[in-house]
């Protein structure tokens, strides 16, 4: 199935096919889409014979399938489930019929219940469909990363916590790094990345994307493995947070861009599947990533994301997270913040600083930067620019509505570089001489706004009031005092 197919803007389904009188007509999901098995079906319900995979060939477009089984006799139940998995080998699924024995053995993402659905109907069963679907995922995770070779976990350049926690955490899923290594093509450059990864003992190699090709599958964390494929392999299996992309087809997708962060996602693998294997270390590097990547639950945030967050911190050492979030400056990058501040400019609710020069070691003062500039009254678009190496970095925040900050970073990378994230935090990277060519020679703050205001224009990613003013310097003085 491809990415689209897998994760578009249509809600999870939850079907439900049943024979009792009582049908299904009082069963509610407050994020599914409900639709019914009946002998005639319209609306929202369907026909067909159950035992037929032709009848559910239709729930293929479906970014999730979760079903209720409550059939009689008990055969014609697991009949049913087996015509079902054999379209949505996925779909989690709750079987009920009168004769059913609850099921022993690995957790595969089906309960089977004695009882039927007027019981079942009595208590919430939100709780257990999710808890159902997450073991269901981990268990079609397991299925593609088994065999004897090495399956690498795949996450994106300079990764961030929330692609490093979920890549230990899939380790812990399979088994171990022996077969399942963490790798990635550019290193970690911020400090307080470094510093989690060595207080926590996690192992991220870098690789070249030759050497990725020669791995027959691998597994994609907190990105996807866009124009990796050549001729269908590597197979890929992905789990991701961020909007769907095309030209790769993938085994496995797991994609829910609503998640504030892949660690939510994975914190729910584990807890369904593997709840004894979350110990202290683990806990503390996914609540970490989703501190990070939700800036502690303020931004882009899902109630799963809560749920998580308060889940492992219950678990986690808050004190070593203390440690890795304590960011450090050399002098010259502290004068540089200054200077970035006093030299940035403005148009309308958009704000462009430009840090100059600085080293891998100091890059996360961007970031910062970004941050601090998006707490300035009236400013809803914050990009940050540096000179790193041989690159110019843009680092984007966005708070307003409408088009978000993936979008101006996809339109900026499509000038010559590679970029993206989320509607509220993005990132971009060009060659620094394609750079200097878009730019006129010159990476100045104002050089990049007249580029930026150029894409937004183009691409409609335009700032929250669209008559935008000339540029103009911000000087020390607060706007309301301007």
């Amino acid at each position: 199935m491809t990415a689209k197919e897998t994760a578009g803007k249509k809600r999870p389904l939850l079907i439900v096919i049943s024979d009792s009188d009582v049908m299904s007509a009082e069963l509610r999901s407050a994020t599914r889409e409900v639709r019914r098995w009946s002998a005639g079906g319209n609306g929202e319900s369907f026909d067909g014979d159950p035992t037929d995979p032709a009848t559910f060939e239709w729930t293929r477009a479906a970014p999730a399938v979760t079903a209720v089984i409550d059939v009689e006799p008990a055969d014609r139940a697991r009949a049913v489930l087996t015509a079902l998995r054999s379209v949505r080998s996925d779909a989690a699924v709750l079987l009920l019929s009168s004769d059913l024995a609850d099921v022993d053995g690995p957790v595969d993402g089906t309960l089977a219940r004695e009882g039927r659905l007027r019981d079942v109907l009595r208590v919430d069963i939100e709780e257990e469909l999710t808890r159902l679907e997450s073991e269901r995922r981990a268990y079609c995770l397991r299925e593609f990363a088994a065999g004897d070779g090495v399956v690498p976990i795949f996450i994106h350049p300079d990764p961030d916590p929330d692609a490093v926690s979920s890549a230990l955490a899939v380790t812990v899923l399979l088994g171990g790094t022996e077969r399942h290594p963490i790798v990635t093509l550019d290193e970690m450059t911020r400090p307080e990345n470094r510093r989690m990864a060595e207080l926590l003992h996690i192992r991220v190699t870098r690789i070249t994307p030759e050497e990725l090709q020669q791995f027959e599958r691998i597994i994609t964390l907190d990105t996807q493995p866009r124009g990796l494929q050549q001729d269908g392999r590597p197979r890929v299996a992905v789990i991701d947070h961020h909007p769907a992309e095309p030209d790769y087809v993938a085994e496995f997708a797991d994609i829910r861009p609503d998640y504030g962060a892949t660690a939510t996602m994975l914190t729910e693998y584990l807890r369904a599947a593997a709840e004894k294997q979350i110990g202290q270390g683990l806990a503390t590097a996914l609540l970490y990533g989703i501190r990070t990547d939700t800036d502690s639950l303020q931004r882009g945030v899902s109630p799963a994301d809560v749920a998580a967050y308060a889940y492992l911190q219950s678990r986690a050492d808050v004190q070593l997270v203390r440690r890795f979030e304590k960011p450090s400056y050399a002098p010259r990058t502290a004068r540089a913040f200054g200077r970035a501040l006093a030299e940035a400019v403005e148009d309308d609710d958009l704000m462009v600083v430009g840090l100059g020069r600085l080293d891998d070691a100091e890059s996360h003062a961007l970031a910062d930067l970004a941050d601090f500039c998006l707490a300035i009254e009236h400013i809803t678009w914050v990009v940050a620019a540096a000179e790193i190496g041989e690159e110019l970095v843009l680092t984007v925040r966005h708070t307003g509505t409408g088009v978000g900050a993936d979008a101006l970073a996809r339109g900026l990378a499509g000038l010559g570089g590679n970029g993206g994230g989320h509607a509220t935090m993005a990132r971009v990277v060009l060659p620094l001489g394609r750079a200097r060519d878009l730019l006129e020679g010159e990476t100045t703050a104002p050089a990049v706004l007249r580029l930026i205001r150029r894409v937004m224009e183009r691409d409609g990613a335009t700032a929250t009031r669209r008559d935008l003013r000339p540029a103009r310097r911000v000087s020390g003085r607060s706007r309301s005092n301007r």
